[in-house]
């Protein structure tokens, strides 16, 4: 575990994918959808591709006990039903960002939600992303997990997609997933070890240079002795 620790440490695109698989609660995740997929793009970003369960995740009818205590079962209002839909998918992502950001040091997830949505020009039924959302760790460090709305949170990241349902077709829109290169710098980018001792020695040389401009500064101006 120590050597994984150091691995993780060191930025190793392996150890990050045994901690992956052997560390996180994502394979409890199944129950979420058929697949889970993982890209590491650098030490700092990692993205997510999730297939989510289709709309039979949700109950298609709606049961609620009448003023004498007897079930009343109607079938679920469209509008309900697509509501708690898209919480649904929205929670999933929110889940697999919480769980990499609980085992690995990285600044930024990219998770991307696909279902099965059905193309009326063909009749056929194709995987298609409706929600693709970039989190940061410091954005959902800030969230009351206890009290949230999972769309609302959603809507505070950056995000393509609402995962809602077209009024007419009944069908979800497709979006663009988001690149890593639709991201903040900060989170996209990496430097690496060499890239780092440089940028130090820049800054390095560059102080020594303001320094030496200042001393000579105040032999300039300092009173004779």
């Amino acid at each position: 575990m120590k050597n994984l620790a150091r691995r993780i440490l060191a930025g190793e695109e392996k150890a990050y994918t045994e901690a992956l698989v052997g560390l996180s609660g994502l394979t409890e995740l199944s129950d979420l959808g058929s697949s889970i997929h993982f890209t590491i793009h650098n030490p700092k970003l990692i993205e997510c591709r999730l297939k989510v369960n289709g709309q039979q995740a949700v109950p298609a009818e709606l049961k609620t006990l009448t003023s004498t205590g007897k079930l009343s079962v109607k079938p679920m209002p469209k509008a309900r039903f697509h509501e708690i839909y898209q919480d649904y998918v929205c929670s999933c992502v929110l889940r697999v960002a919480r769980e990499v950001f609980a085992i690995l040091p990285v600044e930024g997830v990219l998770v991307t939600a696909s279902v099965d949505v059905l193309e009326l020009y063909t009749g056929q039924t194709t995987e298609q992303p409706v929600l693709s959302v970039a989190i940061s760790r410091t954005e959902i460090d800030r969230l009351d997990f206890e009290q949230l709305d999972p769309s609302d949170a959603v809507e505070g990241f950056l995000h393509r997609g609402d995962a809602k349902a077209a009024r007419k077709s009944g069908e979800f829109e497709p979006v663009t997933p988001l690149m890593p290169s639709d991201l903040p710098q900060a989170i996209s980018e990496y430097m690496d070890a060499n890239e780092l001792l440089n940028s130090v020695r820049q800054m390095r040389d560059a102080l020594k240079i303001e320094i030496e401009k200042l001393n000579s500064q105040l032999a300039t101006t300092a009173p004779p002795q």
